[in-house]
């Protein structure tokens, strides 16, 4: 016990913060305890080491502390679907173990990687260990985007990473997802990691990522073509061969992850789990936060495959335009893809837009030009309660039904929408912003440097509030 004359200290376990040694003299029996002010602590805080902790430390808190919440989550359809739920991954581990392939009874829909990984690296009856996979893949991601957003300014500044850190482990999205177990976390982890590869000039690193994750989605594919953008444009040459070399390695990865499944599991898991067959097809029809799964249970069957096709090209057809208008920025190609793919993937959940947010972290510039930020945030905070809220009316008390649920889906799926169009939008003005004071500041003086703005955006902006400018249109070209 500390004496009656140190109120204003406690003592603390020896984790990761930087200790000082009290004013006054402490009372012998508590020299053995290390002491910390308040003060310290919030500065070890704001460091990036220190968000990283306290991230980590919080879902650890969570998972050991309250596991009934952990274990509830896991039935929410709005952070687990048929293809990344936690409980259908036990089952078909289960099954698995009894000898008998967990693919023929039509519950089972993960990828075989995921039934090996849990099956025999980290068994998946393991609560400890899997909440330490959980939790680390939710840092990794983090570290993920660190590299991304490392990989558009060289200037350090270490409060930016620690925002950046902040917005995405301490978004409500990314937790609650991390502690329903979803495989979205790691889905989204392999994901960034494959663009933050990608963000550094690493082709193979990029590719066997991409076809990874590839394997749990098709999804993952529309993003190949900006990616090899991406990695073309890091290589420095205008040549074809980095375009090619990922082509490549892509198509190579993909076909050894393939003939390994192929070798260690028989053929049925290509029709449940791999998302040629099973994404698009749209077989099981559970009530998730997509725009799908209503639509396809009141469609008649001689019109599902028409529409189908309709909605699974309303995905791709997004690819060419972007990836054409956007050949000068292939990484704000690739979030613009990756917020489309987010809203309208066949089974989606709220852990996808959580990488989305986290991916616009990365570009502080378009966030400063959005139109409507405060408007997006409100309506996500709405239908986050309206969700959880009109399912329970609909299934537990009885005093609704599925239009009910289906209503706040939409309004969800139209605000996420609105988000990617007010993103896109945003960076389109910033591109014009760039091109106008940059002739600007060419035509006013051959001795400054036209790209000093893109080291400090304040110059910019205050160059535009002086002149009294505003972006009412947008062009390929100012001059």
């Amino acid at each position: 016990m500390l004496s009656s004359s140190r109120h204003d200290y406690f003592p603390v376990p020896v984790l990761y913060l930087a200790f000082f040694q009290s004013p006054t003299k402490p009372h012998p029996r508590d020299e053995i305890l290390p002491v910390m002010d308040l003060a310290t602590i919030r500065t070890s805080l704001k460091s990036p080491q220190g968000v990283l902790c306290a991230g980590a430390a919080i879902r650890l808190a969570l998972f050991l502390g309250i596991p009934s919440l952990c274990h509830a989550l896991e039935r929410r359809p709005e952070l687990s679907t048929p293809l990344t739920s936690f409980r259908s991954l036990k089952e078909g581990v289960f099954i698995h173990d009894q000898g008998s392939n967990p693919y023929d009874g039509g519950v089972f829909f993960h990828s075989p990687l995921y039934l090996l990984f849990f099956t025999y690296i980290v068994p998946v009856s393991s609560y400890l260990l899997t909440l330490l996979l959980w939790t680390s893949v939710d840092i990794g991601s983090a570290i993920a985007l660190v590299r991304i957003w490392k990989s558009q300014n060289s200037k350090r500044n270490e409060r930016k990473v620690s925002l950046i850190l902040a917005l995405f482990l301490f978004n409500p999205y990314t937790l609650l997802s991390c502690l329903a177990k979803s495989t979205t976390s790691i889905d989204n982890a392999i994901l960034l990691s494959a663009i933050a590869f990608a963000a550094t000039g690493q082709i193979t690193g990029a590719t066997f990522l991409l076809a990874l994750a590839s394997h749990a989605s098709l999804y993952p594919l529309l993003l190949l073509p900006p990616l090899a953008m991406l990695l073309k444009q890091k290589s420095g040459t205008h040549l074809a061969s980095p375009v090619l070399l990922t082509a490549v390695s892509f198509v190579l990865f993909c076909a050894g992850l393939t003939g390994i499944i192929y070798l260690t599991a028989s053929q049925s898991w290509i029709e449940q789990s791999w998302g040629v067959m099973f994404s698009i097809n749209v077989n099981d029809l559970t009530p998730n936060v997509g725009m799908w799964w209503y639509f396809f249970t009141e469609m008649f069957d001689h019109f599902r495959t028409f529409f189908l096709g309709v909605f699974q090209l309303h995905n791709l057809i997004y690819v060419a335009p972007i990836c054409l208008r956007l050949s000068d920025d292939p990484l704000f190609a690739i979030l613009i893809q990756v917020g489309i793919i987010s809203t309208w993937k066949s089974y989606p959940a709220l852990g996808d837009m959580a990488v989305w947010a986290g991916l616009l972290g990365c570009f502080p510039d378009v966030v400063s030009n959005l139109r409507h930020p405060l408007f997006t945030l409100t309506v996500h905070l709405y239908t986050s309660i309206l969700l959880p809220l009109l399912h329970s009316l609909w299934l537990l008390t009885g005093t609704g039904n599925a239009n009910f649920f289906y209503a706040a889906t939409m309004v969800y799926g139209l605000n996420a929408s609105l988000a990617v169009v007010d993103a896109l939008g945003a960076g389109l003005r910033l591109q014009v912003k760039k091109q106008a004071t940059d002739a600007l500041l060419r035509e006013e003086s051959e001795d400054r440097k036209s790209d000093g703005y893109e080291k400090d955006p304040e110059m910019m902006d205050e160059i535009w509030e002086q002149k009294g400018w505003s972006v009412v249109q947008f062009a390929s070209s100012i001059i």
